[in-house]
């Protein structure tokens, strides 16, 4: 029973879907609303609901993906020629057997541009749609059997049918309460993408849309204001859109450009305003042409500005900061967003590589980019760096010699894993004051991570490069030693990024991943950042048993018990024992998933830092807080170190509040929630073998803290964790007691 029960859900879903999918969505709120007023003509609605149907049996029986099966891929494309054909035609077998043999038609097509387009990385929208409609609007004079449906014309007689005098009464009173023909005008437009005339059909999809997504609704309206003030600029009839399907195109490129296939922000909304101008001409003009042929552009228009911006997009050879694809498709504008918000400095999609300082220790920066003596021009993205004493000496003695300066002979590192591809070792160090601009950079290793990206370690030490060109190198491993060749008038390492294999290359702006920063003896982590000029910074030092504890392998079991010390119902429900599973999804992403309510929290972990992702599934769970307190711990650290981060404000605001972000949310932010973690000293870490680390949570509406959680974490080296979180009525305790293998 309780198999059969899970089939009927998973069939709902992909029919569902199928509907939502024509919004670029999977909200089965929306799904329903879409659902409903398709039968506002009943034709309409059969004819969509049997090429679902048919498009989604085909792909379940020949085996296609069954995840691009779940989220209605297969089925929204033969959704929209059912709908266009049983709106065309008047109800009878034939019609519904030429729709059955369109939906296979333009299943295949769908099969077919997803492949061609996938290649490089786009999106098939509704290509197929347009493909079927446009081959049965041309067999039209030939279907005799068929007869053209008159129901759009005598809309009265459609809704006596439908409701009596009552849905009559009630759809005059529409009419005159909406009385500007701007208004009128957008809900026919979103109307129309579902083949409907009704005034009434275009305001539930704008209901469902508002409460899906604050965002796509806003992006509905952008879309047809600009378009309509751009109909009024050049003189077009703006009243044309009532009697034709391409106002919907305005509507379904904001869409897709400002909130789906990019992320939503200024910027996206700045080409929004651009680009409809270029739908608006390419609608008109395609109109003129497609009545030689009796056939509508339908969605054409959307379509060709889409995919050509898209296309042109990948072809960037440098991505801007906030023109950016949309990384990891959650379904939901503002989810898309609030993911990126979070984690934009964690994972900034220009700096793929991770790069580590070049050194062991604490060293500091002599001279940082656009430097005031030699880091300019070509090479203003280059660092220098020294190591000094507590007095900010970078000698002993009198600093006569080389040997007297500390950086002198270290060991320098490589930044990341390549090959070398120069190794210059024979040039002897100067003496100090001396410079040799004859051999500028005195001896270099040449580090080759990718045809894009290069890694320039110069000044070092006479034979002193273990390394030779050719040579394969792991990030962390020795190449050399500090020196003081070249132009180079006291000991120090010059480093830079470049572009180019060559010794002489131009640098390029590129950050360490990440990297400890000294300040008031305390350790701020600092991630995807350059370090500024006399900043004393190192590499953070690993730590095993936080390696062992937070290294999560798919198959892993983790179970526990969760301790509640108050008296309020809202945490008292989560008392109790827990038990977690490690799984990757299809796109090997990794995920905790708790087995009692399927949440899951999405990690990453690169060796150096352990990253929680994103959160799906029920809050003020066990796993909710585990995933909010540990969000982000370095693997490696000194003592009392600290790092901060941004938690995606969604995955902590609820109700109103939330609600109005929403809708100012790709042009400002208004909530946020902070996250700070301090490891302890070091008595306090080593007294008892276990790493204790404090977390402040902080919820802020504006500058104001509105509510805090202080956290406490230890972690054993028997891979247990134990979190306590304290708040204004509650102490939760979460403790992870065992690992099954």
């Amino acid at each position: 029973m309780t198999e059969n029960i899970l089939k009927a859900k998973s069939i709902l879903n992909v029919v569902l879907n199928s509907y939502s999918q024509v919004f670029f969505s999977k909200s089965k709120l929306l799904a329903a609303f879409l659902v409903v007023i398709s039968f506002f003509d009943y034709g309409a609605g059969l004819g969509g609901i049997i090429a679902v149907a048919i498009a989604n049996i085909l792909a379940w029986t020949l085996g296609y993906n069954k995840n691009f099966l779940q989220s209605g891929l297969y089925g929204f494309n033969a959704l929209l020629v059912g709908l266009g054909t049983g709106f065309f035609y008047q109800p009878s077998i034939e019609l519904y057997f030429l729709i059955a043999i369109a939906a296979v038609l333009c299943f295949f097509l769908t099969i077919v541009f997803q492949g061609v387009l996938g290649k490089y990385g786009l999106p098939f929208l509704s290509i197929p749609f347009l493909i079927t409609i446009w081959t049965i609007s041309l067999s039209g004079n030939s279907l005799t059997v068929l007869n053209i449906s008159e129901r759009s014309i005598f809309i009265y007689n459609e809704l006596y049918a439908i409701g009596g005098l009552k849905s009559v009464s009630f759809y005059n009173l529409l009419e005159k309460s909406i009385s500007s023909p701007f208004v009128k005008t957008y809900f026919h437009s979103l109307a129309a993408i579902f083949f409907q005339h009704h005034l009434l059909a275009g305001i539930i999809i704008a209901l469902g849309l508002l409460i899906y997504s604050r965002i796509t609704f806003i992006l509905s309206i952008l879309g047809y204001s600009v378009a309509f003030l751009f109909y009024k600029f050049v003189g077009i009839e703006f009243n044309t859109l009532n009697y034709t399907f391409i106002g919907f195109n305005y509507i379904l490129t904001a869409i897709a450009l400002g909130g789906y296939y990019l992320l939503p922000n200024r910027v996206s909304y700045g080409w929004i305003i651009l680009l409809l101008p270029a739908v608006v001409l390419i609608a008109i003009g395609t109109q003129q042409i497609f009545l030689l042929f009796r056939i509508a552009p339908y969605s054409f228009p959307f379509n060709m500005v889409v995919l050509m911006f898209l296309y042109a997009l990948k072809l960037r050879e440098k991505r801007p900061k906030y023109l950016l694809e949309t990384p990891v498709q959650l379904g939901k504008p503002e989810q898309n967003l609030y993911l990126h918000s979070g984690n934009i400095k964690r994972f900034p999609s220009a700096f793929p590589i991770s790069a580590s300082l070049p050194f062991y220790g604490e060293w500091k920066v002599s001279q940082a980019h656009n430097g005031e003596h030699t880091h300019q021009g070509a090479w203003k993205n280059a660092l220098d760096f020294i190591i000094v004493d507590a007095n900010d000496t970078q000698f002993k003695n009198s600093g006569d010699f080389a040997e007297n300066y500390f950086c002198f002979g270290k060991a320098i590192l490589a930044p990341f894993d390549g090959m070398v591809i120069e190794a210059i070792n024979n040039i002897h160090d100067n003496k100090i004051g001396d410079i040799n601009t004859r051999e500028n950079w005195g001896n270099t290793v040449i580090i080759k991570y990718n045809d894009f990206l290069y890694a320039k370690l110069s000044h070092l030490k006479y034979h002193s490069i273990d390394v030779k060109k050719g040579d394969q190198v792991k990030q962390g491993q020795v190449v050399g030693r500090c020196g003081n060749s070249g132009r180079s008038p006291y000991p120090h390492l010059h480093f830079q990024f470049q572009a180019t294999p060559y010794i002489g290359s131009s640098t390029i702006d590129y950050p360490f991943s990440n990297f400890l920063l000294k300040e008031k003896n305390r350790y701020q982590l600092k991630t995807f950042e350059n370090p500024l000029k006399d900043a004393l910074i190192a590499n953070p030092i690993k730590n095993q048993i936080l390696q062992k504890a937070l290294h999560f392998i798919p198959g892993q079991q983790i179970i526990g018990f969760v301790e509640i010390e108050s008296e309020n119902k809202k945490w008292k429900k989560i008392a109790g024992k827990f038990a977690w599973v490690v799984e990757t999804d299809i796109y090997n992403t990794t995920y905790i998933r708790s087995k009692a309510d399927n949440g899951k929290a999405y990690l990453y972990n690169n060796g150096n830092l352990h990253y929680f992702t994103n959160y799906n599934g029920q809050k003020n769970t066990a796993l909710y807080w585990f995933f909010t307190t540990l969000y982000k711990v370095p693997l490696g650290f000194l003592p009392n170190s600290e790092i901060s981060d941004s938690i995606p404000l969604n995955l902590m605001f609820n109700g109103i509040l939330k609600y109005l972000q929403d809708f100012i949310a790709p042009i400002f932010l208004f909530l946020k929630v902070d996250y700070e973690l301090t490891l302890k000293e070091t008595s306090d870490i080593l007294s008892s073998g276990d790493v204790t680390m404090n977390v402040l949570i902080t919820k802020r509406i504006g500058r104001r803290k509105a509510k805090k959680y202080h956290c406490k974490v230890i972690v054993n080296d028997q891979k247990a964790i134990e979190i306590s979180i304290f708040t204004n009525n509650a102490k939760i305790k979460i403790q992870c007691i065992n690992e099954l293998e």
